[in-house]
């Protein structure tokens, strides 16, 4: 059966009982589904938006190994993260794409990560390399996996937009980049066509009752309007800055938001081709146009360009476990796992390089199971679907990745909206009028607008 809404659909019609229900569609919540479909388990995902809309659509597009945590001193999580970069280079194919990153060391303007005696003039170029050096011993990184000193010519033919007044040195390290809301789709996707599992999107649980030894589900679709009963043994909660539906919304585990803000620019402006630059004295930016601001203001006072012209921007929240500290960037970057009831869990926390384990960890505290994370099938199928609107992609996103909405196939099966000059304000007037999307009650433009795309 194809991973098609309607198919779907049809599917939980045919069966109302399941091993595991999974509340949450992001990347947490799918590589849960794919791992527990592959042990055997009847599984059965739900998300009450599209799958990744939230975190998982919004991040850095970082399978990071966390340098930024050392001076932290969380090394187990660096270690853990690094040791996560091999498993999934071998489990995601071209999902993972390797990304060397450039670090400048400037004059008077350490990285605010690091402790204050170690962004001195006189230390700082030396502490980041001890950093470096310890990042590639953490990874157990190959000779040519491992960072590498570039002098300032160097640094400047690499990427000659940086402005060069104040360079101390340079080091170039690598890490790895994926992109979050694809990556989701094709855990799915195995899941679904391969594991033979159930994943619906818009579809809202809207209250949890016990009942002897199963947990009874009342599920709204956010579309249609129509209402399914489902029953589950067991229950995974992956939503991440969502609370708990109906009477558990009490016991929902306590957390923090964490905004992160990003840009795409129009063209290549900065001249750094498929590479990337880690830039000293980074905050976290709040708000649309404040953040906006902020990012501009940052980059050109590393770069020297005049006129920074952007496409589209997003900002993601995230969930970090509260810890009472005030500051998001102290709070650990780990992850918890709460019972809320028994068999029944929630994951609060954890960050996109650590979805597997976060998975594997939760599934046996209910299941005496042996799991693993299979390879990840079709990953080639949508990444190579073009950002323009084409009607061959649109129909195949339909019937292999659960489009219900214009939007799905815009934001996050491609990336028209995102790089796009109209933000597809033009590819959504073509596409609204197919077929699979007259009988829906949804507002694509109402949805990009809040997206904060410039649809006109």
């Amino acid at each position: 059966m194809t991973f098609s809404r309607s198919n779907q659909i049809d599917k939980l019609k045919k069966n109302d009982e399941y091993d595991l229900l999974i509340i949450g569609g992001g990347i947490v919540g799918a590589a849960t589904h794919t791992i527990a479909s592959n042990a055997g388990l009847n599984v059965l995902l739900v998300d009450k938006n599209d799958f990744a809309s939230g975190a998982s659509s919004r991040s850095t597009k970082l399978l990071h190994g966390g340098i930024r945590y050392l001076p932290q001193l969380q090394f187990s999580l660096v270690k853990e993260s690094l040791n996560e970069q091999k498993i999934l280079k071998k489990r995601l194919g071209s999902l993972y794409r390797p990304l060397k990153l450039l670090a400048p060391i400037y004059k008077n303007d350490g990285f605010a990560d690091l402790p204050k005696i170690f962004q001195k003039n006189f230390i700082a170029p030396f502490s980041f390399k001890i950093g470096l050096l310890f990042y590639d011993f953490l990874g157990g990184r190959k000779k040519s996996e491992k960072h590498k000193n570039i002098s300032k010519n160097n640094t400047f033919d690499l990427f000659p937009k940086l402005k060069k007044i104040n360079l101390n040195k340079s080091f170039i390290f690598q890490d790895a980049q994926t992109d979050d809301s694809k990556l989701v789709l094709s855990l799915l996707r195995t899941a679904v066509e391969i594991n033979n599992s159930t994943a619906i999107n818009y579809l809202n649980v809207k209250n949890i009752s016990k009942k002897n030894k199963l947990y009874e589900i009342d599920v709204f679709c956010e579309l249609t309007g129509i209402e399914y009963s489902v029953s589950t043994r067991k229950i995974i909660a992956a939503s991440g800055v969502h609370n708990l539906p109906g009477d558990y919304k009490k016991l929902s585990t306590k957390l923090k938001m964490s905004g992160g803000a990003h840009l795409v620019l129009k063209g290549d402006p900065l001249e750094i081709k498929n590479n990337g630059v880690f830039l000293p004295k980074k905050d976290n930016p709040q708000a649309s146009k404040e953040e906006i601001d902020y990012l501009i203001r940052h980059v050109k006072k590393y770069f020297d360009i005049e006129n920074l012209e952007y496409i589209s921007s997003w900002s993601g929240i995230r969930a970090l476990i509260d810890d009472k500290d005030n500051s998001t960037k102290k709070i650990m970057r780990g992850h918890i796992i709460e019972e809320i009831d028994k068999n029944f869990i929630q994951i609060a926390g954890g960050k996109l390089t650590g979805f597997r384990i976060i998975a594997i960890e939760a599934l046996r505290q209910l299941f005496n199971k042996k799991f693993e994370l299979q390879d990840i099938e079709f990953q080639d199928q949508i990444i190579n679907y073009q950002n323009y609107y084409n009607l061959s992609d649109l129909e195949h996103s339909i019937k292999h990745y659960c489009v219900a909405t214009p939007v799905d196939y815009l934001l996050r099966r491609t990336n028209i909206s995102w790089f796009s000059e109209d933000n597809g304000k033009i590819a959504v007037k073509e596409i609204k009028n197919h077929t699979n999307f007259q009988n829906i009650n949804f507002d694509s433009f109402d949805y990009l607008k809040k997206e904060g795309l410039k649809i006109i």
